[in-house]
């Protein structure tokens, strides 16, 4: 069971580079399948933005896994040098490292604590 997420976001092509952000997305479509048949996540799903402002927003992918999976998967070059690429020729990229299932409750007692040790009560 996969207790982590990685969200990924985009923007519009820049302009001008459009042909090479289509390149870009190929390759890192092709990572994640090639991660998905190794067992190195546990899912991957692409969605395009059909509607509303697609200059900010045009799609997102998520990849599941456990922390430690994507963790790696982050924290490895290939990973990192597709990021690279893809600030290069698209715009709004982001990437969050989400928890689910019983990593919410550990994110949360994090939370907690650091507002007790910070003196934070509201």
């Amino acid at each position: 069971m996969s207790n982590a997420a990685l969200y990924i976001r985009w923007g519009a092509p820049i302009a001008g580079r459009e042909t090479k952000a289509l390149e870009v997305f190929n390759a890192v479509l092709e990572y994640n399948t090639r991660l998905k048949k190794d067992g190195k996540i546990a899912a991957h799903n692409t969605y395009l933005a059909t509607t509303g402002n697609q200059t900010s927003f045009g799609g997102f992918m998520v990849t599941e896994g456990d922390v430690a999976q994507l963790r790696a998967v982050v924290d490895s070059n290939e990973f990192q040098t597709l990021l690279v690429k893809a600030h290069q020729v698209v715009s709004n990229v982001e990437v969050a490292h989400c928890s689910t299932g019983p990593e919410i409750a550990k994110t949360v007692e994090r939370l907690l604590s650091a507002r007790k040790e910070l003196g934070i009560t509201t």
